[in-house]
């Protein structure tokens, strides 16, 4: 009898339960490996023989081929590249063909510049396009050339373009599904902004990081988020037509030169705006940021010039009157304290007050603590980081 509950016992733990799950779940299991570990999976069993042949998500990771190496030269790097674009070639080859291709992503951070051709990539990705294709990630760090698929795919749903040189503009954008968009590190000039705005109906999120920016208008009736840091301007943006805007992020020098900017964001309930730039290279004649943003429920300000920057803003301010939530970053209370309370005056409806990274809190606070509460406040949370003389 205790043999045969034994021989029961080993039976139920040989069972390979694994295996014995739904594709679709394995698939997904997979979605999180790279390509390569992903397909090496089918030493495993017959069941995981061909699975990897219909997976909907590849994750192509060039790091993957070299991170054991304790010293990998240039030469090698170019080496492992080579492996790199074998692998990638022959995943895409011998998967079914009769699968649609979800998400295709390439990660070359870490490869040498210049490694990677145009002439490979492009046909991995016109692939993908063929395969029904709705999320594409690119990282790389080399002079590409995409093709001109990818800008009237119909099913792209999100991309992430990341260290591609420039995009040359094509002659028609047509991306009627597209919601997400990052640009990171790309070179964009005023024509493919204008196209790209005009050409994604339903974009409802676009992330504009470190790029080289050459564009004065955005005008969308989709945004709904919108971000634009690091970047290097050739110019100011003057115009943001976005109505349907709810959360906006961007950097002070977008703005902030010898022309007029306009806002027209009715809808706008959450900023973060970062002063990185000198406000005395400024015209502040002609129109303040945050006097366009009186709408908002939640602001974030911060950046290495926001005390500099606030002196010219706030004697410009409007009236808060749905602000609830302000959040500023990077300021010396010792001599800026009047320009808090000032700031203050104008939120009648604050509930929320967050300091974060200031400095010389102990000479100022004390009896004078009472001017700083607004009349609706109920948390005040500081959090100080900085040196500060003793």
């Amino acid at each position: 009898m205790a043999n045969d509950e034994s021989e029961s016992t080993r039976s139920r733990g040989d069972v390979d339960r694994l295996s014995s799950l739904p594709d679709p779940l394995l698939h997904h299991i997979m979605s999180f490996l790279p390509a390569g570990r992903a397909v090496r999976l089918c030493v495993l069993s017959k069941r995981w023989k061909t699975l990897w042949t219909t997976l909907p998500v590849l994750n192509f990771i060039y790091s993957e081929l070299w991170n054991n190496e304790v010293d990998p030269h240039a030469g090698r790097k170019y080496a492992f590249m080579g492996r790199f674009e074998e692998i990638v070639s022959s995943v895409l080859f011998l998967r079914d063909a009769a699968t649609h291709l979800h998400t295709l992503s390439i990660d070359c951070t870490d490869s040498e510049p210049d490694t990677l051709f145009s002439t490979t990539i492009r046909p991995w990705i016109r692939y993908a396009i063929k395969h029904n294709l709705q999320v594409l990630s690119i990282d790389v760090d080399a002079r590409l050339y995409l093709p001109s698929e990818l800008f009237t795919c119909p099913s792209l749903e999100n991309v992430a373009i990341s260290g591609v040189e420039s995009i040359a503009p094509p002659e028609i954008i047509n991306l009627p599904s597209l919601k997400q968009l990052l640009l990171k590190q790309v070179r964009i000039n005023r024509d493919f902004m204008s196209k790209l705005l005009c050409g994604c109906p339903v974009l409802e999120d676009l992330r504009v990081k470190g790029c080289s920016l050459k564009v004065s208008n955005i005008t969308s009736q989709s945004l709904k988020h919108l971000t634009i840091i690091s970047a290097s301007l050739k110019g100011p943006i003057e115009l943001i037509d976005t109505r349907n805007l709810m959360s906006f992020h961007c950097t002070m020098r977008a703005f902030c030169l010898k022309k007029e900017f306009i806002f027209n964001m009715p809808s706008l309930s959450e900023a973060c705006i970062e002063f990185d730039f000198y406000p005395r290279k400024a015209d502040y004649t002609k129109g303040s940021i945050l006097c366009s943003l009186f709408n908002v429920s939640r602001l974030e300000l911060k950046g290495s010039f926001t005390q500099e920057c606030l002196k010219f803003e706030v004697p410009k301010c409007r009236t808060f009157t749905k602000l609830t939530c302000l959040s500023v970053h990077d300021l010396c209370l010792n001599c800026g304290f009047d320009l808090l309370t000032s700031l203050l005056e104008h939120c009648p409806n604050l509930k929320t007050l967050s300091l974060v990274h200031f400095s010389c809190l102990c000479e100022v606070v004390g009896p004078s603590l009472n001017i700083m509460e607004p009349r609706q406040a109920r948390l005040l949370y500081v959090r100080k980081t900085s040196t500060e003389n003793k």
